[in-house]
């Protein structure tokens, strides 16, 4: 493999992981709705504005989460890798 792809891939891994978090930010009360137990009267929304629907939720969770770690699996074990050394 090419030198340059695997800090490429890590360079997208964490872009994704940065937006899909900025989202999460932004949705922070759709992320509570997702969560919320059986009580009421925690986290009031306004009745105005629109709901992130669960499965977008549920899809910024799983590439925040996957992309931050899949960097930090690359992180740990490319530095043994055969694509490291220059000859």
């Amino acid at each position: 493999m090419p030198l340059w792809f695997f800090p490429t891939l890590m360079g997208a891994l964490a872009t994704i992981s940065l937006v899909a978090g900025i989202w999460l930010l932004l949705h922070l009360p759709d992320v509570a709705r997702v969560f919320r137990g059986s009580r009421s009267g925690e986290f009031v929304r306004n009745s105005g504005r629109k709901f992130a629907s669960r499965g977008a939720v549920w899809l910024a969770l799983i590439l925040f989460n996957g992309a931050w770690i899949a960097c930090v699996v690359l992180w740990i074990f490319l530095p043994g890798s055969d694509a490291n050394p220059v000859s």
